[in-house]
Protein backbone atom coordinates (compact mmCIF):
# COMPACT_ATOMS: atom_id res chain seq x y z
CA UNK A 1 0.00 0.00 0.00
CA UNK A 2 1.31 3.45 -0.90
CA UNK A 3 2.20 5.63 2.13
CA UNK A 4 -0.50 8.21 1.35
CA UNK A 5 -3.16 5.48 1.05
CA UNK A 6 -1.97 3.97 4.32
CA UNK A 7 -2.12 7.36 6.03
CA UNK A 8 -5.65 7.92 4.69
CA UNK A 9 -6.77 4.53 6.02
CA UNK A 10 -5.20 5.17 9.44
CA UNK A 11 -6.73 8.63 9.77
CA UNK A 12 -10.19 7.19 9.05
CA UNK A 13 -9.75 5.07 12.19
CA UNK A 14 -9.38 6.28 15.76
CA UNK A 15 -5.82 7.61 15.86
CA UNK A 16 -3.62 9.55 18.23
CA UNK A 17 -0.92 11.82 16.78
CA UNK A 18 2.16 12.38 18.92
CA UNK A 19 4.64 15.16 18.23
CA UNK A 20 8.16 14.44 19.41
CA UNK A 21 10.97 16.97 19.52
CA UNK A 22 12.52 20.02 21.05
CA UNK A 23 11.23 23.31 19.65
CA UNK A 24 14.45 24.99 20.77
CA UNK A 25 16.54 22.87 18.38
CA UNK A 26 15.44 24.11 14.94
CA UNK A 27 13.97 21.26 12.87
CA UNK A 28 13.79 18.94 15.88
CA UNK A 29 10.62 20.95 16.58
CA UNK A 30 8.94 19.43 13.50
CA UNK A 31 6.70 17.07 15.52
CA UNK A 32 5.39 19.67 17.98
CA UNK A 33 4.87 22.14 15.10
CA UNK A 34 2.66 19.63 13.23
CA UNK A 35 0.60 18.90 16.36
CA UNK A 36 0.12 22.60 17.12
CA UNK A 37 -0.95 23.22 13.52
CA UNK A 38 -3.44 20.36 13.58
CA UNK A 39 -4.77 21.50 16.93
CA UNK A 40 -5.75 24.84 15.36
CA UNK A 41 -7.71 23.02 12.63
CA UNK A 42 -10.13 21.42 15.09
CA UNK A 43 -10.36 18.14 13.16
CA UNK A 44 -9.09 15.87 15.95
CA UNK A 45 -10.16 15.76 19.59
CA UNK A 46 -7.55 17.56 21.68
CA UNK A 47 -6.93 14.33 23.64
CA UNK A 48 -5.74 12.70 20.41
CA UNK A 49 -3.06 15.34 19.74
CA UNK A 50 -0.08 15.16 22.05
CA UNK A 51 3.24 16.97 22.25
CA UNK A 52 5.67 14.86 24.27
CA UNK A 53 8.71 17.02 23.54
CA UNK A 54 11.89 14.95 23.69
CA UNK A 55 10.71 12.49 26.35
CA UNK A 56 8.20 10.15 24.67
CA UNK A 57 9.00 7.45 27.24
CA UNK A 58 7.26 9.56 29.91
CA UNK A 59 4.01 9.17 27.96
CA UNK A 60 4.23 5.47 27.02
CA UNK A 61 1.68 4.20 29.53
CA UNK A 62 -0.88 7.03 29.13
CA UNK A 63 -0.70 6.60 25.33
CA UNK A 64 -1.04 2.83 25.65
CA UNK A 65 -4.32 3.32 27.57
CA UNK A 66 -5.89 5.54 24.91
CA UNK A 67 -8.83 4.18 22.96
CA UNK A 68 -7.04 4.88 19.69
CA UNK A 69 -6.23 1.97 17.39
CA UNK A 70 -3.28 3.77 15.79
CA UNK A 71 -0.50 5.90 17.22
CA UNK A 72 1.43 8.12 14.81
CA UNK A 73 4.73 9.46 16.09
CA UNK A 74 5.80 12.62 14.26
CA UNK A 75 9.51 13.31 14.53
CA UNK A 76 12.71 14.44 12.86
CA UNK A 77 14.74 11.46 11.62
CA UNK A 78 18.27 10.69 10.55
CA UNK A 79 18.30 9.24 7.05
CA UNK A 80 20.73 9.30 4.14
CA UNK A 81 18.44 11.59 2.15
CA UNK A 82 18.11 15.29 1.42
CA UNK A 83 16.64 17.57 4.10
CA UNK A 84 12.87 17.73 3.78
CA UNK A 85 12.53 14.07 2.76
CA UNK A 86 9.39 12.63 4.38
CA UNK A 87 8.85 9.00 5.32
CA UNK A 88 5.76 7.29 6.67
CA UNK A 89 4.98 3.74 7.67
CA UNK A 90 4.86 1.24 10.52
CA UNK A 91 7.64 2.13 12.95
CA UNK A 92 8.96 -1.44 13.21
CA UNK A 93 9.21 -1.77 9.41
CA UNK A 94 10.97 1.58 9.02
CA UNK A 95 13.46 0.73 11.74
CA UNK A 96 13.97 -2.65 10.09
CA UNK A 97 15.34 -0.91 7.03
CA UNK A 98 18.24 0.11 9.23
CA UNK A 99 18.70 3.51 7.64
CA UNK A 100 15.90 5.41 9.35
CA UNK A 101 16.57 6.52 12.90
CA UNK A 102 14.52 8.91 15.00
CA UNK A 103 16.49 11.66 16.66
CA UNK A 104 15.05 10.06 19.84
CA UNK A 105 15.80 6.46 18.85
CA UNK A 106 16.13 4.60 22.14
CA UNK A 107 13.28 6.29 23.96
CA UNK A 108 11.02 6.04 20.91
CA UNK A 109 11.63 2.29 20.47
CA UNK A 110 10.95 1.59 24.16
CA UNK A 111 7.85 3.74 24.08
CA UNK A 112 6.59 1.96 20.96
CA UNK A 113 7.08 -1.46 22.58
CA UNK A 114 4.86 -0.53 25.52
CA UNK A 115 2.20 0.82 23.16
CA UNK A 116 2.37 -2.19 20.82
CA UNK A 117 2.01 -4.57 23.77
CA UNK A 118 -1.28 -2.78 24.50
CA UNK A 119 -2.48 -3.89 21.04
CA UNK A 120 -2.02 -0.63 19.18
CA UNK A 121 -0.43 -0.02 15.79
CA UNK A 122 2.54 2.36 15.89
CA UNK A 123 3.57 4.45 12.88
CA UNK A 124 6.25 7.04 12.21
CA UNK A 125 5.83 10.18 10.14
CA UNK A 126 9.34 11.55 9.88
CA UNK A 127 11.25 14.29 8.10
CA UNK A 128 14.96 14.63 7.50
CA UNK A 129 15.99 17.89 9.23
CA UNK A 130 18.03 20.65 7.70
CA UNK A 131 19.31 21.97 11.03
CA UNK A 132 19.26 20.88 14.68
CA UNK A 133 21.00 24.02 15.89
CA UNK A 134 20.05 25.09 19.39
CA UNK A 135 18.11 28.33 19.70
CA UNK A 136 16.88 28.38 16.13
CA UNK A 137 13.30 28.05 14.78
CA UNK A 138 12.25 25.56 12.12
CA UNK A 139 14.19 26.11 8.93
CA UNK A 140 12.09 27.60 6.10
CA UNK A 141 12.38 24.35 4.12
CA UNK A 142 11.12 22.13 6.95
CA UNK A 143 8.42 24.64 7.93
CA UNK A 144 7.12 24.47 4.35
CA UNK A 145 7.13 20.65 4.44
CA UNK A 146 5.33 20.73 7.80
CA UNK A 147 2.67 23.16 6.55
CA UNK A 148 2.04 20.93 3.53
CA UNK A 149 1.73 17.87 5.78
CA UNK A 150 -0.72 19.66 8.06
CA UNK A 151 -2.90 20.43 5.02
CA UNK A 152 -2.57 16.86 3.74
CA UNK A 153 -3.49 15.33 7.11
CA UNK A 154 -6.46 17.68 7.36
CA UNK A 155 -7.68 16.70 3.89
CA UNK A 156 -7.20 12.98 4.48
CA UNK A 157 -8.89 13.12 7.89
CA UNK A 158 -11.91 15.00 6.50
CA UNK A 159 -12.24 12.78 3.41
CA UNK A 160 -15.18 10.39 3.42
CA UNK A 161 -14.34 6.69 3.74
Amino acid sequence: MEPIDLLRKILQQKSCLVGIGNKLRADDGFGPYIIEGLSQKGIFPEDDLLVVEDVPENFAFPISRKEATNIIFIDAIFLEAPPGTVVFGPLAELEGIGQIVSTHKLSLRLTARVIEEAGKNVFLLGVVPSSLEFGQPLSPEIKSVADNLIALIENLARAPD
